[in-house]
């Protein structure tokens, strides 16, 4: 409708996103696919290997952070000491336990939305903290994201994962595109600070946080049917 487009520029304009964006950054898990479940029965499995118990919400507040950091945070928060031994088998197990039972599940709206984008004629970056193989069984087995991104960044590609900025300062650099003319959707903490570090406007959604955790994120939304609107063209 014409007033959602109304609205989708006032909003834009609120967002201070530029008229002349050219480039959209998405995180994955939690935007693009919703893999958070299988990283999180992967975690809490390999975790109580260790003795340690975790929540849903301990993992989707690490989500998209390098994997040894997510070992010495959650063995520190829950107060258990670990060798480097130990921590490397928690996270070996991990990646055993997630790469046999993940399945790739789209996130609502997803290939709507990217399909859209790419029509509108956007460059597109994919900037996860997960594993090169995983990332490109996605790419190779949903259709729907076949060739689409222009630019991949995967837990391989960088030194420093999120939410150190440099994921999003090498997708920024490898599209070509100066900053300002970027925009990232991410669903975490981590990834939403990692963004901003990188002096990027960044949109959250509340795909596996609800709001409270997400306030870094230049605005938050609850669906990428939401989002969507933003890139309506009907004013």
């Amino acid at each position: 409708a014409s007033g959602d487009g109304v609205a989708a520029v006032a909003l834009m304009d609120a967002l201070k996103i530029p008229g002349d964006l050219r480039a959209v950054i998405l995180d994955m898990d939690g935007v693009v696919i919703d893999g958070m479940p299988y990283h999180q029965r992967a975690w809490k499995e390999a975790f109580a290997t260790a003795g340690i118990e975790v929540t849903d919400t301990d993992i989707y507040l690490k989500e998209g952070m390098d994997q040894m950091e997510t070992v010495v945070q959650i063995s520190r928060e829950k107060g258990v000491s670990l060798s480097n031994q130990d921590m490397n088998k928690v996270i070996a197990l991990k990646n055993r336990i997630l790469n046999s039972i993940f399945k790739i599940r789209l996130i609502p709206g997803s290939t709507k939305f990217i399909s859209r984008l790419k029509g509108l004629g956007f460059r597109l970056a994919l900037v996860t903290g997960t594993e090169k193989n995983v990332v490109e069984r996605v790419l190779r087995e949903e259709a729907a994201l076949k060739g689409i991104f222009n630019v991949v960044v995967t837990a391989e590609t960088v030194k420093r994962k999120k939410p150190d900025p440099e994921p999003y300062l090498k997708a920024v650099e490898l599209l070509g595109i100066e900053k300002g003319h970027c925009l990232v959707i991410e669903n975490s903490p981590a990834g939403i600070a990692s963004a901003k570090r990188a002096g990027l406007t960044c949109l959250a959604l509340t795909t596996s946080l609800p709001e409270n955790y997400l306030r870094e994120a230049d605005y938050i939304f609850h669906s990428l049917e939401e989002v969507l609107k933003l890139f309506n063209q009907e004013v």
